[in-house]
């Protein structure tokens, strides 16, 4: 694959627009600003770090030691995301957003929501077919995309009555998009799986 192609399927597993959501949310419910940006530091370091040891230690882990082909990741792949997608367009309430400590907020906004299954699965299938420089560069730009627009929203993006259709909108497109990717999946899968 290209550097590009890479790069957009790795941003569009991450999600960092429903990460925006998730990132207003927590400005409107949690009132110090210094905390909500801790929790958006913090949770992207903890992906970003999960992201990375994947994509040094992916393949070994997932190829060598489990004996999963890459066919069957980017089945796994595909299947998580077609989850994710269905549940972004299907349901009202994707994310709620409940005051607790701010370690259990990094843990659980670093993963599974940034660095989940699919990101893993989609690291670790790029890890496998190229560099490890290579695909610790894709890994910190799309964490870094991410970690920017979380930024914005928290600052510039509040939920609001206003703006709650384009939040609703932008819920949907992104639920869209990773049903699409997640189908992409299945289907190289499944031709992979033909072939061989």
């Amino acid at each position: 694959m290209s550097f590009l192609t890479d790069f957009i399927t790795m941003t569009i597993v991450i999600n960092p627009f429903s990460k925006m959501l998730i990132s207003s949310m927590m400005a409107k419910k949690i009132k110090k600003l210094k905390d909500v940006r801790d929790i958006i530091n913090f949770s992207n370091l903890i992906a970003l770090l999960l992201i990375l040891f994947f994509a040094l230690l992916g393949p070994l882990i997932f190829n060598d030691l489990l004996g999963v082909s890459d066919t069957a990741l980017i089945l796994a792949c595909g299947i998580s995301l077609g989850i994710f997608g269905i549940n972004y367009l299907f349901r009202d309430e994707i994310f709620r957003i409940e005051e607790k400590s701010k370690s259990v907020m990094y843990l659980s906004i670093g993963t599974p929501l940034i660095a989940g299954p699919a990101s893993i699965s989609t690291i670790t299938i790029i890890s496998s077919y190229s560099s490890i420089g290579y695909s610790f560069l894709i890994g910190f730009l799309a964490i870094s995309v991410n970690y920017l627009l979380m930024l914005f929203a928290q600052r510039f993006a509040p939920v609001t009555k206003e703006n709650e259709k384009l939040q609703y909108l932008t819920t949907r497109l992104t639920g869209l998009f990773m049903l699409a990717v997640g189908i992409q999946f299945v289907l190289t899968a499944l031709k992979n799986w033909l072939i061989f």
